[in-house]
């Protein structure tokens, strides 16, 4: 009987606070909404900003795990400008001493980029801490591409958006003439 009775005080509970729910004020329904949105935004920057500090370290630490030598295959960061969501664009490079074999010559280094860095990393040259180095970038450049995919789709939503109606997210200040 007890169970009963406590059964029925819940239910009656539960009904009330549906009910409460529905009789939400629209203007705190908006601010809800916007703290969402804020939230959501301050976890895409945390994100891209550890991904970002991440590839930043690896490659850091890629770098002084091998001698600077020939072979010695480094991962740079490029920056292609200002509104692009996939800066920066990680880029495998390889140096190379073009007169490795003289011996008369003076050295002459230069960067050739590499597509396939895992490949490049299987050199004798390259130690087995740098190749353990450069899959764990691999892969986080590809978990950051997945991300980055993503935010191209919202970002794609936000110009739909703005092309329907022009006036959508940008801020009008209150000093406007």
């Amino acid at each position: 009987m007890k169970q009963a009775m406590g059964h029925e005080t819940s239910t009656a509970e539960y009904v009330s606070k549906s009910r409460s729910r529905r009789k939400v004020d629209r203007a705190e329904l908006a601010v809800e909404a916007d703290a969402m949105v804020g939230a959501l935004t301050d976890d895409i920057r945390a994100i891209m900003k550890e991904y970002n500090q991440q590839l930043i370290d690896l490659g850091e630490r890629i770098r002084e795990a091998q001698p600077r030598a020939h072979g010695a295959v480094l991962l740079d960061l490029n920056r292609c400008g200002y509104g692009c969501l996939g800066c920066p664009h990680p880029v495998w490079q390889k140096w190379v001493n073009r007169q490795q074999h003289s011996r008369t010559s003076a050295s002459t280094w230069h960067a050739a980029r590499v597509q396939r860095p895992g490949v490049a990393a299987r050199a004798k040259t390259v130690p087995q801490e740098a190749r353990e180095l450069i899959a764990d970038a691999l892969v986080l450049i590809e978990r950051r591409a997945r991300f980055i995919e993503h935010l191209k789709r919202i970002n794609k939503a936000i110009g739909t958006a703005r092309h329907y109606r022009p006036e959508l997210g940008y801020h009008h200040d209150e000093c406007d003439p």
